[in-house]
């Protein structure tokens, strides 16, 4: 089971104290970033980390964005091997990229085939405000299961509340803003980066980097290949496809774009180069989601055996959209 939660209360200074121990259990003289390649994925690979897809148009390169000559870069530890590791080392906050913010925090664990991902919701790239006030710390957690399992049906994206979370630690969110209309009727209401700030905190609504040599990922490598942006809430990889790829979702009810973009949106089979969930096998029969510049932009259903729990304030999870093409 994959849930949201918040981490708070009891359970926060728990794993404060837990977290603790395990650092000076586990920490380096150096204080060096975990290295990915030193961590073993020789139980298979589709369990792994997964490989930049090869499918289409998509590039062969290395999906990581990482950038090794980045000094602020903080790679979260990891105390155990194995494909649960080798995902949580694809996780990294670039650090404080903001004076007046607290500093970014992000902390990936494995529980036997769960990866849980502990985030306080501070981006860590230059924040440009386009929303009331600055984002503030939300202790948010994710339990992203390591080897999503295909569900019998697919499961409707919620209309107000995360459907992954990006590999920085920003809770990604659905198409739509509010009760139901589509977040780009919002006009200026996003930063450059395909987010904004709102009272649960800042969290993702669409990949933007056209232009920008501040957000988290650049137009650069996005144009050149998928990047990994992030993982949904039944574990599937979440990849940059907006170079790429095309929606198979046209609009066919413009009078609804801005009050229910799901009654203004039609899935048209084979109109696109993407399923009804956004997403796509690759040539090795690899699943995982695209970004995509028009609607549903990230997730359109989870593909995935998936359980969206609320987890209070706008992190609720209760409000869910209809079934693709409905």
């Amino acid at each position: 089971m994959n849930k949201l939660g918040i981490w708070n209360g009891p359970a926060r200074t728990l794993a404060v104290l837990l977290g603790c121990l395990v650092f000076l259990g586990c920490g380096s003289d150096d204080d060096s970033p975990l290295d990915a390649s030193t961590l073993d994925s020789s139980t298979g690979e589709d369990a792994g980390v997964p490989d930049a897809p090869t499918g289409g148009d998509a590039s062969t390169e290395d999906a990581s964005t990482e950038d090794a000559s980045t000094e602020d870069a903080q790679v979260p530890d990891s105390a155990v091997e194995g494909p649960c590791a080798d995902r949580a080392a694809t996780f990294m906050t670039l650090g404080s990229a903001n004076d007046d913010l607290p500093d970014p925090e992000l902390s990936v664990t494995c529980e036997g085939d769960t990866m849980i991902v502990r985030s306080n919701q501070i981006p860590d790239f230059p924040y440009i405000e386009t929303s009331p006030g600055n984002p503030r710390e939300f202790d948010v957690e994710f339990e992203i299961p390591v080897a999503p399992v295909d569900a019998a049906e697919t499961t409707a994206v919620p209309l107000i509340g995360p459907v992954g979370v990006a590999i920085n630690g920003i809770p990604i969110y659905g198409p739509t803003e509010g009760a139901g209309g589509d977040v780009m009727a919002l006009g200026g209401g996003f930063t450059e980066c395909g987010g904004h700030n709102g009272p649960g905190g800042y969290h993702y609504h669409t990949f933007d980097v056209t232009g920008s040599d501040t957000c988290r990922f650049s137009e650069e490598e996005a144009s050149a290949g998928h990047v990994l942006y992030g993982y949904a809430l039944d574990g599937y990889p979440i990849y940059s496809g907006n170079f790429q790829f095309s929606s198979s979702y046209e609009l066919t009810d413009e009078s609804q774009f801005a009050t229910d973009t799901w009654s203004a949106h039609t899935y048209v089979e084979g109109s696109g180069d993407l399923d009804e969930c956004n997403g796509r096998f690759d040539e090795d029969g690899n699943y995982a989601y695209y970004t995509t510049d028009t609607f549903p932009y990230i997730l359109g259903c989870f593909r995935g055996e998936v359980t969206v729990e609320g987890g209070g304030g706008m992190m609720g999870g209760g409000m869910m959209g209809p079934p693709p093409g409905e």
